[in-house]
This record gives C-alpha cells, structure tokens and sequence, in this order.
C-alpha cells in the first residue's frame, strides 16, 4: 500500500511475517477514531483494554513486540469533534471530519514529534496461547507504553503536563 500502509488483518499480517528479513517487520501504531475524537491537546488516550489481537499473534507466530509511542501526533492537528461529520466518522469508522493546524489550514503546527521505543518484551512462541497468556503480555505491554510515556513526555512542552 501506499506508504507502507497495509490491511491489518490477521491474515494479512500472517503473510508478512513469513517474509525474510525487514520485509517480515510490521510496525502498528495502536490507535484509532476513538483516540482521534478522544485525545486533546491536554489529555492522551489510548483506548487498549479490548485491543489484544496483536499480542495473540505474536504469541501465536513467535514474534517479538517492541511497545513504541509517538509523541505530537495529536498536537499538530486540531480535530473537528462534534458535529454530523463527527458522528458519521464514528459510525463507519472513517474520519470525514475537518481537521485543521497552522494558519487553519490541513498544515501540521510546527510543534515537534518524538517517536520512542522501549525494549522488547521478550515474547515466548505459544502457538495455541490461553486468555491468560494473552492478558498477561498484553498486561506488560500497557505498563510499557505508559512507561515511555511518563519518562519521555517531559522533553515536549506541550506533553509536560498531559496524562494518559
């Protein structure tokens, strides 16, 4: 796709990483429209309590997960929230909302972006994993995104005060 973008299917994902090399790398930014329409210019949100597919495959083909957070993504935007575009976009699951930044333009504001990764988690290869192995790296894998979180978000000024 373009950019790199792709289906994030399961068996999609299953195809790519049975390729050799960087080509068997996926990168996931864990987010969506609820983030989108959730997260403000004072407060992060990541909705990840219900978002456990991603730790069930990489447990299930044996991969490891480097938890990672980008920074800025939603300070540079302003995103209409309310409204019947607003509520459309939640319904399909599409943003068809306006979003605006420099001058009330599609520009992103000059604020700086910060993308930081931690550690991997050390994923074990469990082909048939249980709900509580599931829960268990997906447990982990929340602490650490807080983690980066916490530690990093004072070198932004515009994260120094923001509470996931």
């Amino acid at each position: 796709g373009i950019f790199g973008l792709t289906d994030v299917s399961k068996r999609n994902l299953q195809k790519i990483l049975k390729k050799p090399g960087i080509e068997g790398s996926i990168f996931i930014y864990v987010g969506g429209m609820a983030e989108l329409f959730k997260s403000t210019r004072k407060k992060e949100v990541l909705y990840l309590s219900k978002r456990k597919g991603f730790i069930k495959l990489a447990l299930q083909e044996g991969v490891d997960i480097v938890p990672l957070y980008l920074f800025g993504n939603t300070s540079i935007f302003t995103v209409l929230k309310t409204g019947r575009l607003a509520d459309l976009s939640r319904k399909l699951q599409v943003s068809l909302t306006y979003f605006w930044g420099k001058w009330y333009l599609p520009v992103p504001r000059d604020d700086k972006l910060l993308y930081v990764g931690g550690q991997p988690l050390g994923i074990p290869h469990i082909p048939d994993p249980t709900q509580e192995d599931i829960d268990h790296w997906h447990k982990k894998y929340c602490e650490e995104v807080t983690r980066l979180f916490d530690k990093y978000k004072e070198l932004l000024p515009a994260y120094k005060h923001k509470e996931l």
